[in-house]
């Protein structure tokens, strides 16, 4: 991809994950968005970027419903990811070269926590990715 800015053909540097509106509700339904972008190894200008909806159920147990027990969800960092490689009869073969694909995406920790004190789940994750040609281009 050509950088406008640089107006040169130019390598992806992969940007730290942004995440926004992370959320639990009284029912264990996790909410939230993550943005991964690609910015231009020269100038930093953003070229391409994919936007992922987190929706995740958790099942939360009895004694932490109800009034007086209000859940928090604690982010615990989210990693930016990349992989390279094909799928064969459905199943991901890490290469690089001829014919692999590269995907982006994120993995992000998390922890839930009662206003009772107590930790509900221990650190859980969620990832999800999206292939290179599928980014959304900002230039």
């Amino acid at each position: 991809m050509r950088c406008p800015d640089c107006n040169k053909f130019v390598s992806f540097e992969e940007q730290d994950p942004e995440v926004d509106n992370l959320e639990i509700s009284e029912d264990g339904q996790i909410s939230g968005a993550v943005r991964i972008v690609n910015a231009c190894a020269e100038c930093s200008t953003e070229l391409t970027e994919s936007n992922f909806e987190i929706d995740v159920s958790m099942e939360i147990p009895e004694k932490h419903t109800g009034e007086g027990h209000d859940l928090e969800i604690e982010d615990g960092g989210c990693e930016r990811i990349s992989k390279s490689g094909y799928f064969k009869k459905g199943v991901f073969i890490s290469a690089s070269g001829r014919y692999a694909k590269t995907f982006y995406g994120f993995e992000l920790s998390y922890s839930v926590k009662c206003s009772c004190g107590e930790m509900i789940e221990g650190n859980a994750t969620v990832a999800d990715d999206v292939q290179a040609s599928g980014m959304d281009e900002l230039v």
